[in-house]
């Protein structure tokens, strides 16, 4: 007999900050890395990259609007909404 085990992440401890942001956003509450994927609402990948916890990510580039930020753990997977400004 085999058990079925889940990690599960604390979505509430992952946080993006600033938001709205004009330059750049912080994820904190990553315990080791994650894989960060930011697509516009239309699902167009506009970013794609390994992180660490309370690392600078620059957005400068982008336009204003309002993006969707996945972080994926090993424990699990998170979606927030970012807002450009």
């Amino acid at each position: 007999m085999s058990t079925l085990t889940q990690l599960t992440i604390n979505k509430a401890s992952i946080n993006l900050f600033p938001n709205p942001t004009a330059d750049y956003f912080q994820i904190s509450g990553i315990d080791d890395t994650a894989l960060l994927t930011i697509s516009d609402l239309n699902c167009f990948v506009l970013l794609k990259k390994q992180i660490t916890n309370d690392e600078n990510i620059q957005i400068s580039h982008f336009r204003n609007g309002v993006y969707i930020a996945k972080i994926v753990t090993g424990s699990g997977t998170v979606e927030r909404k970012l807002v450009k400004k």
